[in-house]
């Protein structure tokens, strides 16, 4: 695998939150457990800067609820040259004195961004108020602020809508973790045939990498490659055969229709139809996964 294209290293701290919205990628909640250890996560960042150091975005879950780790994470990060970034849903921001006088705790030890999730899915949140006084503050402390905003998908919008400048932190939601299930309800759905690409992926030259709280190391949040507590990052990298992961190579040679056609997914296996490439990708897994664990 080729790291020259990379430009962002996604860590999710924990997989706990203190909401369950119907969109997480991740499908955390309050129920969540998954928490990395500091002294793994600081062998990850160390390997990160070895191999592309880039910025590196702290998640979750919610990564604030370990607020001590976060801070020391951040502190790592930035003495080894990357350039770290921090994802919250703010519901510890009730007052612009507790933002700057949280913000500061970061931005003293290296925090060069602040990723906020304000949007539909999320509802009102203490911030909410203030939203448009925080930018300032946070400037003033040498750190920019970006809000994320996911929007629903238009229900009859066809699935190659978002093929055109679609970013992460904004646009429609993409179905999959937890929109796969509870976002689809009254989406059009689009035959599996339509599905022969992922248009979103490179597997060989990726822009960015998601480590998950259990110690994997995902090209997409829910499709692992490898798993970190086993293998350092560094080889990894020099190791890495696409011809290795299935469901991989599958999805990068036709997308999700690969997907099932190599793995024999046909009648009642496969559903009617999909939202989108996600949500056919997602759930064609899904699918997959099951069966694996009832032969074992």
């Amino acid at each position: 695998m080729d790291a020259a294209r990379l430009d962002t290293w996604y860590l999710q701290l924990t997989d706990r939150c203190t909401h369950a919205c119907p969109h997480c990628f991740s499908s955390c909640s309050p129920a969540g457990r998954a928490v990395v250890s500091f002294p793994l996560a600081r062998k990850w960042i160390h390997h990160m800067a070895t191999v592309a150091p880039k910025r590196i975005v702290f998640t979750g879950g919610e990564p604030f609820l370990y607020f001590p780790v976060l801070r020391n994470l951040v502190h790592e990060a930035s003495t080894r040259q990357l350039w770290p970034a921090v994802w919250t849903n703010g519901y510890w921001i009730t007052g612009l004195e507790e933002f700057r006088l949280s913000l500061r705790y970061l931005a003293d030890v290296g925090l060069r961004q602040l990723i906020l999730s304000s949007d539909v899915f999320h509802g009102d949140q203490p911030f909410t108020p203030m939203a448009d006084q925080l930018a300032p503050v946070a400037t003033e402390l040498g750190v920019e602020l970006r809000f994320a905003r996911v929007a629903p998908k238009e229900p009859h919008a066809p699935p190659d809508y978002l093929f055109e400048d679609h970013h992460i932190l904004e646009g429609p939601v993409m179905f999959r973790g937890r929109a796969a299930t509870e976002c689809v309800a009254h989406q059009a759905r689009w035959r599996l045939d339509d599905f022969d690409a992922c248009p979103f992926l490179d597997f060989q030259s990726p822009r960015s990498l998601y480590l998950d709280a259990r110690g994997f190391i995902n090209i997409c949040p829910g499709l692992p490659l490898a798993d970190l507590k086993a293998v350092s990052l560094k080889k990894f990298f020099a190791d890495f055969d696409l011809e290795r992961h299935p469901f991989a190579r599958a999805i990068a040679a036709g997308g999700p229709r690969r997907l099932a056609a190599d793995f024999g997914l046909d009648g009642e296996d496969v559903p009617r139809g999909f939202v989108d490439f996600c949500h056919a990708c997602w759930t064609l897994r899904q699918r997959l996964q099951a069966q694996v664990s009832r032969s074992t």
